[in-house]
């Protein structure tokens, strides 16, 4: 009777703790699959899902970069304003920027959880870079808002109002919504900067990926947040172009290359 029961007990032994599984709320793993393996699967899909996320992003932000008016200098409020109410599309084009951004930090939120798990200080820098790049896309959201709905209402009201009085009323509206988005610009740039360098240095100082890569990202991150600074001094104005330009030519490289790295990512420990 002893071996029996002995082989009983090892035959139910995964099944036992399948049922345990499902019974405490958790997910149900395939049959024939421990833990561990499950465990795997799951952060691989979520990598790849990740770099999948991080490359579209890019290339649709740049696809709508291309279709926002820009021919006007963005710190003259009446041309500006003047360009932006001849757009049919304004705000089409910041839902799908807004739709770009939650993509990238879809993206930097699965490459701070990979590289969280690092014991040591490119660990803690890697839950600051999450929690940083939640507030981007919290901001960015506002900026959006302001940007492509309440800004073009303004501008609409300017632009058809009355000559006289309610033509200089209607433009002080539209003026201080830009002076509203003009702040907003600056903090996401910031929070932009932080992520960034905090991702930079958690994969610089890490063991994960390309050191290189780590590196890009950093400087990306500093050239961000002296850009932020200056957005949030000086407005759209070329002192702060001369700080973005080069930082967005590092960004797009740090995000296609953790994309890159990611799909490769065997997500073992």
């Amino acid at each position: 009777m002893e071996p029996d029961v002995a082989q009983s007990k090892s035959q139910s032994g995964p099944q036992s703790q399948r049922a345990a599984t499902v019974a405490a709320g958790g997910p149900t793993p395939p049959a024939g699959a421990t833990h561990p393996e499950v465990a795997l699967r799951r952060d691989r899909l979520a990598l790849r899902a990740g770099a999948v996320a991080g490359l579209v992003g890019l290339v649709l932000r740049i696809a709508t970069d291309q279709l926002h008016p820009a021919t006007a200098p963005p710190n003259d409020s009446a041309a500006a304003f003047r360009e932006y109410a001849r757009s049919d599309i304004w705000t089409y084009v910041h839902v799908g920027q807004y739709v770009c951004a939650l993509l990238i930090v879809m993206s930097l939120l699965a490459l701070a959880r990979r590289l969280s798990r690092q014991d040591s200080l490119a660990g803690v820098l890697a839950l600051v870079g999450g929690v940083m790049a939640v507030m981007v896309a919290v901001v960015f959201t506002v900026q959006m808002a302001v940007d492509g709905v309440a800004l073009r209402s303004a501008v609409h009201a300017w632009v058809t109002a009355a000559p006289g009085a309610a033509t200089g009323s209607a433009f002080g509206v539209a003026e201080a919504v830009r002076s509203l988005e003009k702040g907003l610009s600056g903090f996401f740039l910031l929070n932009d900067g932080f992520t960034l360098l905090a991702l930079g240095l958690a994969i610089a100082l890490g063991r994960r990926y390309a050191r290189w890569l780590g590196w890009a990202g950093a400087v990306a991150g500093i050239a961000f947040l002296v850009g932020g600074v200056v957005t949030a001094s000086t407005g759209f104005s070329p002192e702060s172009g001369v700080f973005l330009g080069p930082g967005s030519i590092l960004l797009a490289v740090f995000v296609v290359g953790v994309c890159v790295s990611m799909w490769r990512d065997d997500a073992l420990p």
